[in-house]
């Protein structure tokens, strides 16, 4: 009988707690591959921490862990840019290689292709990278949505010398998949990202605290949206909301529509429960909204601007705003109409149950191809 494939995560971002899109998606795919048979470990480089509890939840979860600590940063390795591998020391490489040494892996997968200097220590492996997001000209979509640049960006061309080191490169959603393809020559497959579906187990409800609800991390795209939403939303009193995530550590967001919050959400339930209809009114960037799965998949219904339903099928009125504004609008439709209320219930667990469907097939291909590996 064929043995289990071991596959090594190297990840930047912790994979619990699941409190931002980055460390949902990596463990939901953990959750899903190792329910399909393949053991997963997984390498943490710590560049966000890492507290006790953390360590206990991730070592709980994963079939190993290992946590390293990070290597500052230096400068930038193009004038104004960031070279391909500035984030991501030779001492990771190195601890990655000896790692595999000693277990032997099939497969290694690096989350972000600026990590993916570490593929070229394990020759021998299937090398996979999920990209999680486009990372050449990011900075370019950012000033064009008025939005300063900040975290990694690249190079197209820097980008592509990543992607050629994989043997496979995971796209979070189909439409960078088609760009990811005319950057590298690996070949790509779309992996999508949703939790499980929520609504179709049997749950307590919790006490409901505000119509509607945002739940964000700090990161520029969440300010920017958050802010462009509070300006509209100013001295409209019959439209609360509640703001909740990561995003309430921006001692700098200063809100005049004054918001609830809630500051301390240990599970997404706790966000889940406490509104009726979650908000996202994203501004143009890259990437799939992990925000609007995660509301989708916990069954609530969602309103949004049309960046917020990038890559997922979107037909209803209320997931298909133009921005801000019109999400506005959409806001006092909900409030005024019970029949718009349920049609758009319905049309948001219509698209969830469709797109879990789509996941669960990417999900039985992936895990097939790392079967493959052994």
């Amino acid at each position: 009988m064929t043995r289990a494939p071991r596959l090594l995560i190297v990840s930047p971002a912790p994979s619990h707690p699941a409190d931002q899109g980055n460390s949902a998606r990596i463990q939901v795919m953990g959750a899903a591959l190792m329910a399909r048979g393949i053991a997963c470990d997984f390498l943490y480089y710590a560049t966000e921490g890492c507290a006790p509890a953390q360590r206990e939840a991730m070592a709980g979860f994963w079939h190993a862990l290992h946590v390293m600590p990070p290597v500052p940063t230096g400068r930038m390795g193009f004038p104004g840019v960031w070279a391909l591998d500035d984030w991501c020391d030779e001492s990771l490489c190195e601890q990655v290689a000896a790692l595999h040494r000693r277990a032997g892996y099939d497969a290694v997968l690096v989350n972000y292709v600026w990590m993916s200097r570490v593929l070229e220590a394990v020759p021998g492996t299937f090398r996979l990278i999920d990209t999680h997001d486009l990372f050449g000209d990011r900075h370019l979509v950012a000033r064009a949505a008025g939005i300063d640049p900040s975290w990694f960006f690249t190079t197209v061309a820097e980008e592509g010398r990543g992607l050629a080191r994989a043997d496979l490169v995971l796209a979070i959603q189909s439409e960078e998949a088609e760009i990811l393809r005319s950057r590298g020559p690996a070949p790509v497959m779309t992996l999508g990202h949703m939790p499980p579906l929520r609504f179709l187990e049997p749950r307590a409800a919790g006490a409901v605290r505000a119509p509607f609800g945002y739940f964000g991390s700090a990161n520029p795209w969440n300010l920017a949206s958050v802010r462009a939403l509070d300006a509209l939303l100013t001295g409209e009193a019959d439209l609360p909301w509640l703001l909740a995530g990561r995003i309430l550590q921006r001692r700098d967001l200063v809100l005049h529509s004054a918001p609830q919050r809630l500051p301390q959400v240990p599970e997404p339930d706790t966000f889940y429960d406490a509104v009726d209809c979650v908000l996202n009114p994203m501004v143009p960037a890259t990437g799939l909204k992990i925000k609007t799965v995660e509301a989708l998949a916990f069954g609530r219904p969602v309103l949004g601007t049309r960046h917020a339903f990038t890559g997922l099928p979107a037909e209803h009125p209320g997931h298909c705003a133009t921005g801000a504004e019109e999400m506005v609008g959409l806001m006092r439709e909900w409030r005024r109409s019970a029949a718009f209320r349920a049609d758009l219930a319905e049309a948001s667990r219509l698209m969830a149950i469709r797109y879990a469907a789509d996941l669960a097939a990417q999900q039985d291909a992936l895990a097939e191809r790392l079967r493959a590996a052994v």
